[in-house]
């Protein structure tokens, strides 16, 4: 309160020092060392009442105003201001008329008032701040568009503004011009978020539609999101999901429903009616939870009505994971162990699966002590079951199986250095028990191995000039070979096949490999400017192939500038000629071109795949994104799209086409608001 007395005084004086100008008064000539500046036309000083009036404009602390007239009373430290009142603090901008202020209790009456937080424009009937913190609004419109007469505005009766940053609002209606499109009755908003998006178009497989999806937060880290998809082939389907971000838990509940007109749109095989109906739905939910920074628990679980929903209803979803996950995973770590109790259970019997409850426990590679040996230990118990889907009557599934499966693999190994030489002898001994194996009854399988690493790394300064790439080079060569033996006791195929462990078998091999990085540095930073590992396999024991080496692997990151990378990752097998698997990534951004282009090729699926996406001028008045998927072995263009977007006052308008391939096809309108152009119902690419 000092504080604020002291600086109203050291305004009063200011003032006073201004009249004295155009009235000849005798008054110091020295202003206090406060951070304020008063100016006005006129000034009267009676009754420990100040009167500035003509011009009035003030500066203090991080707050200027403008004003016809101000008065204030120096006891008291009340202001009340008239006229034309402009009051800017910080991101605020405030206008009204009238504005009665008291800088003790930094509380006031505002009156009729405009209010500008930055992106969004408020006009309130009444303006109370009841704390430092808090203003209560009576009668406030909002808006981004800054039109008199905006494309959208929300009205509330009653909000409260807390921290200048989120708007707590009763009784709200969402317009669309003039037109109530959405009520709520209680409303908690972020200024810098988005609230509604809007999505139309026709679609072969929805007909017309219109997705509408409306974001609630109820506090700082909890939000309700609302969609409203509407099909004129399919009917109304009804979304409802719940978000979470707290410092210790990201998650979320939703559930999606929909009571489909024409379910057999897309899949009319018999086998799809046996599994698809009018009920379609799906319920997810994920959370991470933290306890601490190495204990956490993260889990995942999806309910759907049939194999087909998520990829009529959610493509961008199905691309991602076909088949949903359901797991439970708590984890725990430090400096030596980790362990995790794990759980993955089938909830669709349309889908196969893995059923697994298991508990691992992991040592990490530690010395022993008062020896100079290293001891590594992996440990895990599970009971498994293979299922397989129920898809069709008419066909007998499979029959499943299922095993309590110990597994425990141990290696002590022994470091040294030579020199230059870097060397790494190990010997190690897994021995994984079954209770029940494909012959009937227990198995034990013993795996015996040893190898030896072995590296060295060399450094050379190649340039210090400043080129494209960065300032300097530096290549850094890492040649290195790893011996390989172990021997098992059980063969793969006397043993139920749940996963690799069970892959397991005989190795006799070196690997031989090369790493090559260069690096330069970028803004004062060492950077990689390639990276780039390949290795192949001396076969000792050849597995009766008749081949000396195995294939060789490539894996190589390449950021060449700031803008440009290059990603490679794939396998030749130069004993039959061929390419099994090989994935090419680029990427360029200057910040108005975004390009990608992607090409994966796999020889056992006949798969030359090509993936291109762009985005131009994405925060440009018209922008353009697209993305196709073309299958150059199949001669099948699988997917293409591209939208159109363009910024129109605080309106963000989208207009495209996606063809998702086997005659699904759309045309899509989306509007969006501009200035939260990220959060857009997209096209899904």
């Amino acid at each position: 309160m000092r504080k604020v007395r002291a600086l109203f005084w050291g305004l009063v004086f200011a003032a006073l020092i201004q009249g004295a100008a155009a009235i000849d008064l005798d008054v110091p000539t020295e202003i206090p060392d406060e951070p304020f500046d008063l100016r006005a036309a006129r000034l009267e000083y009676t009754n420990e009442t100040v009167i500035a009036s003509g011009g009035v404009t003030g500066r203090f602390e991080n707050v200027t105003v403008r004003a016809d007239q101000i008065t204030g009373n120096v006891q008291t430290g009340d202001l009340h201001m008239e006229g034309d009142i402009h009051f800017e603090r910080g991101d605020i901008i405030w206008q009204g008329t009238e504005l009665d202020f008291n800088y003790d209790t930094l509380t006031g009456d505002f009156g009729p008032s405009t209010l500008n937080f930055d992106p969004i424009l408020m006009s309130v009937d009444q303006v109370e701040r009841v704390s430092t913190n808090e203003y209560m609004l009576q009668g406030a419109s909002f808006t981004t568009c800054p039109k008199d007469h905006p494309h959208f505005h929300v009205r509330a009766k009653e909000a409260r503004l807390v921290d200048e940053e989120y708007l707590i609002a009763k009784g709200v209606t969402v317009y669309v011009g003039h037109v109530p499109v959405f009520y709520v009755p209680y409303w908690r908003q972020k200024l810098t978020k988005s609230i509604i998006t809007f999505q139309a178009g026709y679609g072969s497989e929805w007909g017309a539609y219109a997705l509408i999806k409306a974001t609630i937060p109820w506090n700082d880290y909890f939000e309700s999101i609302t969609d409203v998809n509407l099909y004129s082939k399919r009917g109304i389907g009804l979304g409802q999901g719940f978000a979470w971000n707290y410092p210790n838990a990201v998650g979320e509940l939703s559930g999606f429903y929909l009571n489909d007109q024409a379910p057999y749109t897309t899949f009319d095989s018999p086998s799809a009616k046996e599994l698809i109906d009018n009920e379609r739905y799906r319920l997810k939910f994920e959370n991470l939870q933290y306890f601490t920074d190495t204990l956490y628990l993260n889990t995942k679980f999806s309910y759907l009505s049939d194999p087909a929903v998520v990829e009529e209803f959610f493509k961008a979803e199905y691309r991602q994971d076909a088949q949903p996950e359901n797991y439970l995973s708590f984890v725990y770590g430090n400096t030596y162990i980790g362990t995790e109790a794990f759980a993955n259970l089938r909830l669709n019997d349309f889908y196969s699966n893995t059923d697994r409850l298991q508990y691992r426990l992991d040592m990490y590679r530690t010395r022993i002590p008062g020896t100079p040996f290293y001891l590594e230990s992996e440990n895990a118990i599970a009971d498994l079951e293979r299922v397989y889907a129920q898809t069709n009557s008419a066909v007998a599934t499979p029959p499943s199986y299922a095993s309590v499966r110990g597994d425990s693999m141990n290696t002590l190994s022994l470091p040294q250095r030579w020199g230059f030489l870097s060397l790494v002898p190990r010997a190690s001994y897994r021995a994984t028990y079954y209770t029940e194996s494909v012959a009937g009854g227990e198995e034990l399988r013993q795996i015996p191995g040893a190898g030896m690493e072995m590296s060295l790394q060399a450094t050379k300064v190649l340039s210090e000039r400043e080129r494209w790439y960065g300032k300097g080079l530096q290549h850094k060569v890492e040649p290195y070979a790893d011996y390989i033996y172990q021997n098992t006791d059980v063969a793969t195929n006397a043993l139920y096949q749940f996963d690799d462990v069970d892959k397991l078998h005989d190795e006799n091999k070196v690997q031989i490999g090369l790493r090559n990085v260069l690096q330069t540095k970028r803004d004062n930073r060492v950077s990689r400017f390639i990276d780039l590992d390949l290795y192949t396999f001396y076969l000792i024991d050849d597995q009766n192939t008749g081949n000396t080496f195995d294939s060789l692997f490539v894996n190589a990151r390449m950021p060449l500038t700031k803008r440009t990378m290059i990603d490679l990752e794939g396998e030749i097998d130069w004993n039959n000629g061929t390419v099994p698997y090989f994935d090419t990534r680029f990427s360029y951004d200057n910040g108005d071109w975004i390009l990608g282009l992607e090409h994966l090729y796999r020889e056992p699926w006949k798969q030359s795949l090509w993936t291109p996406r762009f985005s131009l001028y994405p925060e440009s008045k018209f922008s353009i994104e697209g993305y196709a998927r073309f299958d150059d072995r199949q001669r099948d263009l699988e997917e293409i799209a591209s939208i159109v977007y363009m910024n129109y006052c605080c309106m963000r308008y989208g207009l495209g086409y996606h063809y998702y391939g086997e005659g699904d096809q759309r045309i899509m309108f989306s509007i969006g608001l501009s200035a939260f152009p990220q959060a857009r119902v997209s096209s899904g690419f």
